[in-house]
């Protein structure tokens, strides 16, 4: 015999539409659980994350000293330029005059005279003739003036004896007994100026103190001056085509122990307690009477002092 189902129960409830329950607030939710996490993550932080050590910073001193000098030079070959022109000289020389006659006789100044080579010269003083004496045979009256050629250069350098010819008046013969000298052709030249030297040393000093500098032996060198020096040969404004430059430097340097300064900044650093990263920067270098004192600022990391008690 078969039992009959049973019935099920289902239980409708009309609500109004105003009244319907509200929705989940999703947005909210997510905000208050990041605003969570992060502020765990700070927390976090501040509590785990390494504790830095205090960093303190001073002034000192440490003692300095000098250093060896070292010195070095360099020679090397400059080229004049200097332009130069010289004019042409005239020829210098005497003319004696030679009078036969028993009185005085003159000849004017500028009187030209021209030898067998064709050059001519005139004279630059009169001449007093005195009269040939009375001897046997008769003396000639002689007397010698200064006189120059007629043209410049060195065609006037005419030998002794080129002139020998009457002269002007009578019985009176003119000569040259001695060669006339310094006649000098004009020329251009060139010659060494002050430029030359100025801009040879310029391009070469700063090369020569850096050689110069390398020679240091030390390994701290500190505020390194040089003091240059040159000579040159032939001297400025000689006539010349190339000249021999001579530049010499004499540097000087200070320097310090890196040992002592680290222990003169340890001491000066013990009213912080042990320090450890010391660095420091040179400030100043001074010197008086001997001594090099070079301020410095120090910056450190305080060390904490660890107290261990033993029961």
């Amino acid at each position: 015999m078969v039992e009959p189902e049973k019935m099920e129960t289902v239980h409708v409830f009309v609500v109004p539409e105003g009244k319907l329950p509200p929705k989940p607030d999703y947005a909210g939710t997510a905000i208050a659980i990041l605003c969570s996490i992060v502020f765990a993550g700070i927390l976090g932080l501040i509590l785990f994350s390494p504790k830095t050590e205090p960093e303190v910073s001073f002034s000192t001193t440490i003692a300095g000293y000098n250093v060896p000098p070292v010195s070095q030079s360099i020679t090397l070959l400059i080229h004049a330029t200097g332009r130069g022109h010289i004019a042409a000289t005239y020829a210098t020389g005497r003319m004696s005059f030679y009078n036969g006659q028993t009185y005085t006789q003159v000849i004017p100044v500028g009187t030209i005279l021209q030898g067998t080579d064709g050059v001519a010269v005139i004279t630059d003083q009169e001449a007093v003739i005195p009269p040939a004496a009375q001897t046997t045979p008769p003396t000639y009256g002689v007397v010698s003036v200064p006189a120059h050629a007629s043209v410049a250069g060195t065609n006037g350098n005419i030998a002794a004896g080129d002139i020998n010819m009457p002269c002007c008046v009578t019985s009176v013969i003119a000569q040259n007994p001695y060669n006339f000298t310094g006649g000098t052709n004009a020329r251009d030249y060139t010659y060494l100026t002050t430029q030359d030297v100025t801009y040879a040393v310029a391009d070469t000093i700063q090369r020569l103190e850096e050689q110069t500098k390398a020679r240091f032996t030390a390994k701290i060198v500190l505020e390194p001056t040089c003091h240059t020096t040159h000579t040159v040969t032939p001297a400025i404004g000689s006539e010349t085509t190339t000249a021999q430059l001579t530049l010499s430097a004499t540097c000087n340097a200070v320097s310090y122990s890196p040992m002592l300064a680290k222990q003169r900044i340890e001491d000066a650093g013990k009213q912080y307690g042990r320090l450890a990263n010391i660095q420091f920067t040179i400030v100043s270098i001074r010197q008086k009477k001997g001594a090099i004192t070079i301020s410095v600022y120090v910056t450190a990391i305080v060390v904490p002092v660890v107290k261990v008690l033993i029961r």
